[in-house]
């Protein structure tokens, strides 16, 4: 099943900083919301169990069960790997991280925004295409106590996300129908 899928952290160093949020929703075949957004958040639940949450879910199995769809789903998923590894929720060997990296279903917009900046790596970040705010504010706003405005960065990351994912998909299998090559009977 396809799940919309971002974490917020306190930095970018999963060796030191922790999983704030966790968030999720359930996406159809179109890639259309469905089901409730969820947000896991680390002040009411602590890291370790909002981890263990989605762990059980299925989000680091090389399964359909939970495919992530979002941007930077590396970091997001690299991240969790670290810090379940730290709570010793859960350990990858070497063969499993490969199996992981190589089978694991995602759909990440990261690279389709680097084509969309004219395959330039630099000022391909999805702030360049959407209105969503700086994920850099959020470890302030964490540390401030100001929770709520943590989860409605979220939101908005979200909706932001979503909306650029219909578009794309729309340009992009108009453009998959004109190529696609017909088949011999």
């Amino acid at each position: 099943m396809l799940f919309y899928f971002d974490v917020e952290t306190e930095g970018e160093d999963p060796q030191q900083d922790r999983v704030i949020t966790i968030q999720f929703q359930p996406l159809g075949d179109d890639l259309r919301p469905m089901g409730n957004f969820t947000v896991l958040t680390e002040w009411e639940w602590g890291e370790k169990e909002i981890l263990r949450t989605i762990l059980q879910k299925g989000v680091m199995d090389p399964t359909w069960d939970f495919v992530p769809v979002g941007n930077r789903l590396r970091f997001d998923l690299t991240f969790l790997m670290e810090r379940g590894q730290h709570h010793k929720l859960r350990d990858w060997t070497p063969a499993e991280m490969r199996r992981f990296w190589y089978n694991k279903p995602m759909l990440d917009l990261n690279s389709v925004l680097v084509l969309m900046n004219a395959g330039r790596f630099e000022g391909s970040g999805i702030n360049t295409f959407v209105e969503k705010g700086a994920s850099s504010e959020v470890p302030s706003l964490y540390r401030q106590g100001r929770y709520g405005d943590v989860i409605a960065y979220a939101e908005r990351e979200k909706e932001a996300t979503l909306a650029l994912l219909a578009e794309l998909r729309s340009v992009l299998t108009t453009f998959g129908n004109r190529k696609r090559t017909p088949r011999v009977p």
